[in-house]
Parts: structure tokens; sequence; C-alpha cells
């Protein structure tokens, strides 16, 4: 709240220094609100949104048992090549458009990205909420990436290709490190 500064004296000037204070608050208030924003989109950069909100929340993350999860992990080829070839800034523009790409799949398709994996994708559907068709959205989803994959190429001129191994069954999931935990799948 701004109080109207109506005297010259020390009452004047306390009411003055109150509302620089209140600013400052304010201020302070608008950066935190961003840092636990960017916060908040690191994390689900490094594990799945669910995984992601609790372990921001503070709550202990333990290993779980899935019955039914498919996962798939799509290998780009070519990309080392590539990123020899290119210079740094080049190859990271190159690699992150086709991340960009593989999660917008993901997300029409029900796919929740693991974790970041160099030169590839390691998805799951299945996991954090329970799919009757999960096999079925993994498939399509590859196929996908597939197309995303002969887009890239032909826009680009580039050579890439995309092998991706599917696997259904139960898993185990969890945090795994300290004090850098990295949200990981066995089983």
């Amino acid at each position: 709240v701004d109080i109207p500064v109506e005297t010259r004296d020390e009452i004047g000037d306390l009411t003055g220094m109150f509302n620089e204070m209140s600013r400052s608050l304010s201020v302070k208030e608008d950066l935190l609100k961003q840092q636990r924003a960017q916060i908040r989109r690191l994390l689900h950069s490094l594990m799945p949104a669910t995984i992601a909100d609790k372990f921001h929340q503070g709550e202990e993350i333990t290993a779980r048992d899935h019955s039914n999860v498919t996962v798939i992990y799509a290998d780009i080829g070519g990309l080392d090549r590539i990123q020899a070839e290119l210079d740094s800034g080049e190859s990271l523009r190159i690699a992150n458009e086709l991340t960009r790409q593989f999660d917008a799949a993901a997300a029409e398709f029900g796919i929740e990205r693991v974790r970041p994996v160099r030169n590839g994708y390691l998805g799951s559907c299945g996991l954090t909420i329970p799919r009757l068709d999960n096999v079925r959205r993994t498939v399509d989803f590859a196929g996908e990436c597939e197309r995303i994959i002969e887009r890239f190429n032909g826009e680009a001129s580039l050579n890439l290709s995309l092998r991706a191994g599917i696997d259904t069954g139960a898993v185990g999931s969890g945090l795994i490190g300290e004090p850098s935990p990295v949200f990981d799948m066995w089983g």
C-alpha cells in the first residue's frame, strides 16, 4: 500500500521511507516469482512434470513400482557427425530444435520425457498417468519422430536417421544421486 506523504516533517520522512520499502519488497517479490518459475521450468526439463512438481514442493520422491509402462528410447543417428562438422552454436540449435519438435509430438501423444539424453529422446507412457493404450501411443509417437526427422532432413539438407527401441512392462522409477538427483527408470 502506498501511503500519501502529507507533511514535510519526521512523519512525512517516515511515510516516504515506508513507501520506498514497500516498493522494494514488491520488486523483490516479483523477482522471487520469476526465479520460482525458472526453477519449475528447469525441473520440468529434467524429469516428468508430476515428479518435478512434487520435488519442487519439497516432497520426498521415493522409488515406485509401475506395472504397465511403455518406454521409448529414440536415438538420432548422424547427429554426432553433424555436431563435429558445425560450430557449437549451430549444432546446439539443431539439437534444441529437434528436442522441441519431439517434445511437441510427445505432448500430442501423451508421452512424458523422462530426462534429457544426448542425441536422443527417452520417454514413457503410462508412468505417471496410467493409460490402457500406452503401447499404441508410443508406437505412434515413434512414427511421428521419424516424420520429424524426415522433414528436418528435407528442410536443412541433412542426413539424420532415427532408431527407436520400445519396451513395455513393469518398471521402477525414482531419483538417483545426491546432491544432484537425476530421475530414472529401471526394469
